[in-house]
């Protein structure tokens, strides 16, 4: 019987055995040297003493004829990158955005239905300022507060996003104006610095907080870290598991939806600029994501994605994201698979 054979047949049993994390077959090596015995070699996490082990314990000296070996490597694990460190090309799920903000997460690959032109996917608050950019303003990876400077770091521009609705708008009403301009005038008068407005609130509800960023394909993957590539998209469901690879809190997974039509609000995006949500996906798992973490992808046990990060609360034990078809067809985009 070959080596590989024996080694197959032996794999569980040698599993078995205390500190095994792997069994392969290689070349033995004796005081130092590589020789040319093929042997089962047993990766362990740590070799110890005989004496701190069980006979039953002991990886035999030889199976089936075959010389066996030990060798320590220590834990496994799955290496990974600095997240908020320049990469190029880019993978997903790493730090990014507009020029003028801190850092969001660049959330996937998505190509233009349109013109073609391959993207970055995030949201309107990382990509867009928050309503304020210019389509063709630069957007960096890593973001400013990872270190990210203009030009050096400038991956890509802004090609599109949906504009965010908020809340309150000056009142445009004439009789209102005409009210407010007498009162106004009025306490001028007398010294006063008070100042009436007249505000019309009525609330009007986004859908999607979403923005895309023109890139070079030399410069991105469409690999998401630690999880890897998405397989396309899925309507979220009530008791689905998700995960999210997001530039803060990294692959994060278990996170539990119980919410699909939530309509959310005020969502604060900075002083005067309250939004309002409707149709929105609720995930509910502590620490499943957190401030920087907006932009990152949704997707379910199997990479299929179904929302797209944006905001969570103070108290980080839920988060909210869009519905995955919103946020696409609203860009009018693809994701890149």
């Amino acid at each position: 019987m070959k080596p590989e054979e024996i080694k197959n047949r032996y794999e569980r049993q040698l599993f078995g055995m205390p500190n095994v994390v792997g069994v392969m077959t290689g070349y033995k090596v004796r005081g130092g040297e590589t020789t040319s015995e093929l042997s089962i070699v047993c990766m362990v996490e740590k070799k110890l003493k005989k004496e701190a082990l069980k006979e039953k314990e002991l990886i035999p000296r030889t199976l089936q004829d075959v010389s066996t070996d030990v060798i320590q490597v220590g834990k496994l694990r799955a290496f990974s990158i600095d997240k908020k460190a320049r990469h190029r090309p880019c993978p997903m799920g790493t730090s990014g955005g507009h020029y003028q903000i801190t850092a969001g997460t660049n959330g996937e690959v998505i190509r233009d239905r349109s013109s073609g032109k391959l993207c970055i996917g995030t949201n309107n608050h990382v990509g867009a300022n928050s309503n304020d950019a210019e389509i063709g303003d630069p957007y960096l990876q890593p973001g400013v507060y990872d270190g990210g400077s203009f030009p050096d770091d400038v991956i890509g521009h802004l090609l599109k996003f949906v504009p965010i609705i908020f809340d309150q708008e000056e009142g445009g009403c004439g009789t209102a104006r005409v009210l407010s301009s007498i009162f106004n005038f009025c306490t001028r008068m007398i010294g006063s610095r008070t100042k009436l407005i007249f505000v019309l609130k009525a609330t009007q509800y986004n859908l999607v907080d979403a923005a895309m960023i023109e890139v070079n394909p030399e410069d991105v993957k469409s690999d998401i870290v630690g999880i890897g590539f998405p397989k396309g998209t899925r309507e979220a469901r009530l008791d689905m598991r998700v995960q999210k690879s997001g530039r803060t809190t990294c692959h994060t997974t278990g996170g539990i939806v119980t919410g699909v039509d939530a309509t959310v609000g005020p969502i604060s995006y900075g002083p005067g600029k309250d939004a309002y949500f409707r149709d929105q996906i609720i995930i509910s798992k502590p620490g499943f994501s957190a401030g920087g973490d907006s932009g990152s992808l949704i997707l379910d046990g199997e990479n299929y994605a179904v929302g797209k990060l944006y905001a969570g609360s103070e108290t980080e034990n839920i988060t909210i994201a869009n519905h995955i078809h919103h946020y696409l067809d609203l860009l009018n985009a693809d994701l890149v698979i």
